[in-house]
């Protein structure tokens, strides 16, 4: 039996259907366009090309350089197009036709990877040529396109009417594969109404084929839209740092050394969680991938140690979904939405981090609670790890610390990524213990040098920030070539690879979403749903509220943060910010921040919300526990993410950079800590039935929970009226006068 089939039991679906195309032929071909995709994102859509241009002409080679541009020259349309193509390409050779079922297990699970992953079938081998081909046209095709205001040359007509159609069913098919169908059924329905209003203006069937062709298939209003535009220009580069930090040990490094830190405290491994769900978040971007990393190490702690398993399931989801509101490094709609705000992606970093770590508070705050209600205890001593020991390589943390520091001091994504890379490589080879000191300060002292002679050339600032970091990523490739760093470099093409699989599903989420805001521009569908929305809501802001998040939920059931943000954004936040304005006399600044970031904060929650809830069901499927007890106790711990977006939608100052902004005040930032700070503790204590001891009572608890609820409106009187309730309420417990 082979150490694969031996470790089968061991594995979970999610990890399973990641194996395919893991070795032989397939491996070559998805490694190949994985690097073909990883080159394009490099050198064209992250801009290596011309500051590769910039450092030859510094250097005093202007004729290399010039002969170097025109020979390598590539639109942009064409760059999008091709890694269009090879995504799409790389998507049929390593994921099956058939996704798992989650609760898959034992003599199941391995029918299932003999039948779908161990080999590729030919029909996915045709697919995959198929997309080279389609999208290599595209790639041909759309500068002219383009550069023609969107017609398309004599006689290509049908030809491009064919490859629209290919191109979009074979989006359409790896998308259901990789993200699950009710995205291409809700795209679908979009679709429809936009080929139904080209047919009502009176164009015929060719016309309305045509139309669709040139605005979603070579133009910029579809598949091409600012959504995945994004995912091409930050994206990629973002899932690879984040690949490449799993790969090299930082994650499970993170999850010890927060066991070291919280494990002997009432709860331990649920705290544990928390911080390192958290933590981990930032760099997976996906809630159910998190439960699944993270989930298979914490959940059986919090068994063990006398947590419930629906509880632990749920205390592990409602951590994980935290991950893609954490900064810096948040989920790929965070980078969509400053496109569609016209902000810096370090405004969206501010802004979220103050939030988000509330969340986590909250959490925390909630589990210490149950923990003491449920009179659990710590892990004992010789279950913890050595924190000393851990501490000594600290220093791994150092690129989590830099892209932060980075991204607030405004440096591009692009170039605080590459930039934060560096220090992670350096990170990683000293934390190994089988290389020699010499190769360690070796290669640290390559990366010293390679700065000084971008530096020395006279590049700007930024431009040598990020040579120095492309050119070092490319010189620890060639460490395959060295003996006793040949792992240590394969480790980096193992990370792109690993980043090219993990950003299909994205980018084909992405891909159609842009299709729906094609459909709502082009046809004004957008304006006319915004107002009405407020017609049904009669002005009234929080109903608004309510109507919007209940359709980021509805939309998002099944549907990822990226597209479900991209469609609930468009069909709702104009209309939150025309109410912010118009009824509480918001400034238009402070209030679109707001109502962006409402949505956002909505459209993950549909990972926790029943009766869907992803996260919830892959927590369930860890702790082998019931999945409706699962998703209602995730539901409670994650009630802070339910109502923080009510308050920073009414008072931005919550958001911090509308205050530094000047568009709010200080005064209003400290009301919204109060208005939260009400609300979450009397809820909590009110959810967990403990607070200071025991809360035996129902209707304390429910007289708690509504105060907490109405406190969300920011009321003065029921603010303070939480608040003395809940010290009444805390006295009273400490005393046992509410024990039964």
């Amino acid at each position: 039996m082979s150490r694969e089939e031996q470790t089968i039991e061991e594995l979970n679906p999610f990890k399973i259907v990641q194996m395919r195309a893991r070795k032989g032929l397939p491996w070559i071909v998805a490694f190949g366009l994985a690097m073909f995709v990883a080159f394009l994102e490099i050198f064209y859509q992250m801009n290596f090309f011309m500051t590769l241009a910039q450092f030859l002409e510094n250097i005093g080679l202007k004729d290399l350089a010039a002969s170097y541009k025109q020979t390598l020259y590539i639109s942009s349309r064409s760059v999008m197009g091709l890694i269009m193509g090879g995504l799409v390409a790389t998507g049929f050779i390593v994921f099956p036709a058939r996704r798992p079922d989650l609760r898959l297990e034992g003599e199941e699970l391995r029918k299932y990877m003999e039948k779908y992953v161990k080999r590729v079938p030919w029909y996915d081998v045709v697919l995959a040529a198929l997309a080279i081909i389609v999208f290599a046209y595209h790639a041909y095709l759309g500068p002219y396109v383009e550069a023609n205001e969107g017609e398309l040359p004599p006689g290509s007509e049908n030809y491009a009417i064919l490859a629209t159609i290919i191109g979009f069913t074979l989006v359409y098919e790896l998308t259901r594969r990789t993200v699950g169908p009710w995205l291409t059924l809700v795209v679908t329905a979009f679709l429809l109404y936009y080929l139904n209003y080209w047919h009502e203006i009176g164009l015929n069937l060719k016309g309305v084929l045509l139309s669709w062709s040139k605005d979603m298939f070579f133009s910029n209003y579809g598949l091409f839209n600012i959504p995945f535009q994004v995912m091409a220009a930050y994206v990629f580069a973002f899932l690879f740092f984040g690949t490449f930090l799993e790969r090299i040990g930082i994650g499970q490094y993170i999850t010890r050394l927060m066991l070291g830190i919280f494990g002997n405290r009432p709860g331990g491994p649920a705290k544990v969680a928390i911080v390192s769900s958290g933590l981990m978040g930032m760099l997976s971007g996906s809630s159910v991938a998190n439960v699944f990393t993270t989930g298979v190490f914490t959940i059986p702690m919090m068994k063990r140690s006398g947590f419930p398993p629906e509880v632990a399931g749920a205390i592990e989801a409602s951590a994980s979904t935290g991950g893609q509101i954490m900064p810096p490094i948040m989920g790929a709609a965070a980078f969509i939405m400053a496109s569609y705000l016209g902000r810096p992606y370090s405004d969206i970093v501010i802004a979220a981090f103050l939030p988000a770590f509330i969340y986590f508070l909250s959490l925390y705050f909630q589990i210490d609670l149950e923990a003491k209600r449920r009179n659990l205890k710590g892990l004992p001593p010789e279950m913890l790890p050595d924190t000393r020991k851990l501490a000594r390589k600290i220093y791994l943390l150092a690129p989590l610390v830099a892209i932060t520091l980075l991204l607030v001091i405004r440096l591009p994504p692009q170039h605080s990524v590459v930039a934060s890379l560096s220090i992670a490589f350096i990170a990683a080879i000293w934390a190994l213990e089988d290389i020699s000191l010499n190769a360690k300060i070796s290669y640290t002292v390559s990366l010293i040098l390679i700065a000084a002679i971008a530096w020395l050339a006279g590049m700007s600032l930024l431009s040598a920030i990020y040579f120095t970091g492309i050119a070092f990523l490319f010189l620890s490739g060639l460490l395959i070539f060295v003996k006793s760093l040949r792992e240590f470099g394969w480790v980096l093409f193992d990370s792109i690879e690993q980043a090219v699989r993990n950003s299909i599903p994205v980018f084909m989420a992405a891909a159609l979403a842009g299709v729906v805001q094609g459909s709502l521009t082009l046809t004004g569908l957008v304006s006319v749903f915004g107002e009405k929305l407020i017609a049904v809501a009669h002005g009234n802001i929080y109903l608004l509220l309510i109507l919007a998040g209940l359709l980021s939920i509805v939309v998002g059931m099944g549907v990822p943060t990226t597209a479900n943000y991209v469609i609930t954004s468009l069909l709702s936040a104009s209309a939150i910010v025309t109410a912010a304005v118009s009824t509480l006399g918001l400034p238009e600044a402070a209030a679109k921040l707001g109502a962006h970031m409402f949505v956002f904060y909505y459209g993950i929650l549909a990972d926790l919300t029943p009766p869907v809830a992803l996260a919830a069901f892959a927590g369930a499927t860890v702790a082998k526990a019931d999945f409706w007890k699962t998703a209602v106790n995730a539901t409670r711990f994650g009630f802070a993410k339910y109502v923080l977006p009510f308050v920073f939608a009414v008072n931005p100052a919550l958001l911090v950079l509308t205050v530094i902004e000047g568009y709010m005040s200080w005064e209003s930032f400290a009301w919204s800590l109060i208005t939260v700070t009400a609300v979450l503790v009397a809820a909590s204590a009110a959810f967990a039935g403990y607070f200071g001891g025991r809360i035996d009572s129902k209707w304390v608890r429910a007289v708690l929970a509504i105060l907490g609820i109405l406190a969300v409106s920011g009321n003065p009187y029921l603010v303070f009226t939480a608040l003395i309730v809940s010290a009444a309420v805390y006295v009273a417990a400490r005393k046992g006068l509410l024990a039964a």
